[in-house]
């Protein structure tokens, strides 16, 4: 609708174009990681210490995950928000809420990964994979907060409840994002982390379509008022 004021409403950008500009500035986003990542595959150390590095590392993928997502979703659109401007102001409203979730759970994984990598062949299977299914737990809450940070002002132990509360709330919903995971680490390991980097938007986009009924929960249930 055109207005004195504001002049013609901005059209929003073709979906290719959106999912283009998102996606090289969430790669650029995340390049300290991949070359991380890339420094760390060369390392000779102890094996436990290299695997809690490289989980550590990965602490710049949280804002980025969470500005990709916001600016992937509908409110960018009804601001009339650039794609270049949709992830910037996703990247600033997020930062410091996706660092509050993601420090501590990567702490917790690097530990676990730690542990797992520098006991493996040592320790009873049954130990191998109760520390492994409490990695794989950590990582569902820590995908599906930081989804629910993207999107809603919480205060963090809020949003670390309702990350909870969603994965026993929505089943399917967290068996699809197991499936994205599971997706993502066969990337990385048939090619690189470079290569998910690039195709990371593409991956966002999928998990927020998958966490549609989620965000729709929550409106309904903790934001609208009747």
């Amino acid at each position: 609708m055109n207005t004195p004021e504001t002049g013609p409403a901005p059209r929003p950008a073709p979906t290719a174009v959106r999912l283009l500009v998102v996606g090289v500035l969430q790669a650029l986003a995340v390049s300290p990681t991949v070359v991380a990542l890339g420094l760390l595959a060369l390392s000779t150390g102890p094996r436990g210490a290299t695997a809690a590095l490289a989980v550590l590392s990965t602490v710049l993928v949280g804002p980025a995950l969470a500005a990709g997502l916001f600016a992937l979703g509908d409110r960018p659109v009804e601001l009339g928000l650039s794609p270049a401007a949709a992830f910037a102001r996703g990247y600033r409203l997020n930062l410091f809420d996706a660092a509050k979730l993601w420090v501590p759970a990567l702490l917790v994984l690097a530990v676990l990964a730690f542990m797992v990598v520098d006991v493996a062949g040592d320790a009873p299977a049954w130990v191998l994979g109760i520390g492994i299914g409490v990695g794989v737990l950590v990582l569902l809450w820590l995908v599906q907060a930081t989804v629910i940070a993207a999107f809603f002002t919480f205060p963090t132990p809020d949003t670390a409840r309702l990350g909870v509360f969603f994965l026993a709330r929505l089943p399917r919903v967290t068996l699809l994002v197991v499936a994205l995971l599971v997706l993502a680490a066969l990337i990385v390991w048939l090619t690189a982390p470079a290569v998910l980097a690039l195709l990371g938007v593409l991956w966002a986009a999928l998990l927020l379509r998958v966490e549609r009924p989620v965000l729709a929960e929550v409106r309904q249930r903790f934001i609208d008022v009747d």
